[in-house]
């Protein structure tokens, strides 16, 4: 398993003294203002500040002192230690742990590698690679049969995947 937890995305500098603006990637963004540390391309980062406004984080880190270098770190991803991850409902799973797992439906069928996820408001849409066609999906939970990061396993009904999964050209 990864040691770090992807929590957010750097979308821009914000005003002349460094501060960023972060698109939150956890179900609640409020967990930003616990924090001590964070990591930028395995850089760690302490905490000078953290303001949440709507749908979005704003940061204040040491070492980032003006626009400039809060430009630079735009597009990147911000990350935390694991260990200092918040406990998660049973059920749910970080997406470090979901890329890599293999995807099968309940007849057997293996339809690749789970490359990506990405998060939209109704469902998290899965990217699947064989290394010769993509497949997306929601992941609906009604689909799900069995989601088991320790064996890298993900089993989803195949009757409920064939109605909702896209392949890509």
């Amino acid at each position: 398993m990864n040691d770090f937890i992807t929590i957010g995305q750097v979308v821009r500098a914000v005003g002349i003294r460094g501060e960023i603006k972060v698109r939150p990637i956890t179900d609640n963004p409020e967990r930003f203002k616990k924090l001590k540390i964070a990591y930028i391309k395995s850089r760690p980062y302490k905490m000078e500040s953290c303001r949440v406004d709507g749908d979005f984080v704003y940061l204040k880190l040491a070492g980032v002192s003006d626009r400039n270098e809060a430009e630079n770190l735009k597009d990147l991803f911000i990350e935390i230690d694991r260990v200092n991850a918040v406990p998660l409902e049973e059920g749910s799973y970080f997406i470090a742990d979901i890329i890599g797992c293999k995807l099968f439906t309940d007849d057997g069928d293996e339809k690749g590698k789970i490359t990506d996820v990405s998060q939209y408001g109704a469902a998290d849409v899965f990217t699947v690679t064989d290394g010769r066609k993509t497949l997306r999906f929601p992941f609906l939970k009604k689909m799900i049969v069995k989601v088991d990061v320790e064996s890298g396993v993900v089993l989803v009904k195949k009757n409920v995947f064939d109605e909702v999964c896209v392949y890509e050209d």
